[in-house]
């Protein structure tokens, strides 16, 4: 079946309602369902529901749904970690983190409230490590045809930087991490940031619906610290785009941005 935009917005009206709301509003579904084609096209391995407060067993339903109309593939699973639901792309993230744990291919920032200022830290110091070799060994261990929602690091992710975990999950070439036992503050108060955003055109939409499926940020004065991940991470996604015939039209774009507050 053609993944038509009407198909994503009836499934997530019928299954996703919470709250007052009756229904989501098209725009919304349309951005979900970018991004859960987004996962399943290869194009990121795993993306955060935070479009309302739906939980995880009505996530789950809206996926079986897209997939018994054909819509989606049965790469995608639910998983929760600290009650935040995730939608992945298990051969993928799979592949990623081991990937990662290999080649330590992620700049791991140190934003510390206690700080002057943004520096690079090592995924040992970090102690980043941990937690994804966790999640990874819970990943490998998946079953494929499972009705339950898995709940990832349920007994160790109370100690867990969810802000570096969410980072990396989301494949993310650089990712943020502080000293949660001291402060869940950052340093980050009006430092330039570069923020990187990939979008691209949902040509089945029509007149063509272009999105920001990917946006992660980096402070200004890492940039020539991190330019080979970044110039890797680009890279890899254009390779990635073009294997799939979902979107069209990818770009990557920069810009720079200072806030008086950054919520990590």
């Amino acid at each position: 079946m053609m993944a038509t935009p009407e198909c994503f917005v009836a499934a997530a009206r019928q299954f996703l309602t919470s709250g007052k709301k009756k229904f989501l509003s098209v725009s919304l579904c349309l951005n979900l369902a970018v991004q859960v084609l987004a996962v399943d096209s290869g194009l990121k391995p795993a993306m955060v529901y935070d479009t309302n407060s739906a939980g995880p067993d009505q996530v789950q339903r809206y996926l079986d749904k897209l997939r018994a109309l054909g819509l989606v593939t049965d790469a995608l699973r639910i998983v929760t970690i600290d009650d935040n639901v995730l939608i992945i792309n298990l051969d993928l993230i799979v592949q990623h983190l081991e990937e990662l744990l290999l080649k330590k291919n992620v700049a791991v920032i140190d934003v510390s409230k206690s700080r002057d200022q943004p520096a690079l830290a090592s995924m040992e110091y970090s102690g980043i490590e941990e937690p994804i070799q966790g999640i990874l060994c819970t990943l490998r261990t998946l079953p494929r045809d499972s009705l339950v929602v898995p709940a990832v690091g349920q007994q160790l992710c109370v100690g867990w930087n969810l802000c570096s975990v969410f980072g990396i999950l989301l494949g993310f070439p650089a990712t943020y991490w502080f000293q949660q036992k001291s402060s869940f503050e950052n340093c980050l108060t009006m430092v330039p940031l570069v923020v990187t955003k990939a979008t691209a055109s949902w040509d089945t939409v029509a007149g063509g619906y272009s999105n920001t499926f990917s946006s992660f940020s980096v402070p200004q004065l890492l940039i020539p610290e991190t330019r080979p991940l970044l110039d890797k991470w680009t890279e890899k996604l254009q390779e990635r785009f073009g294997q799939q015939s979902v979107f069209s039209a990818l770009t990557v774009s920069t810009e720079m941005v200072c806030l008086p507050s950054v919520s990590l």
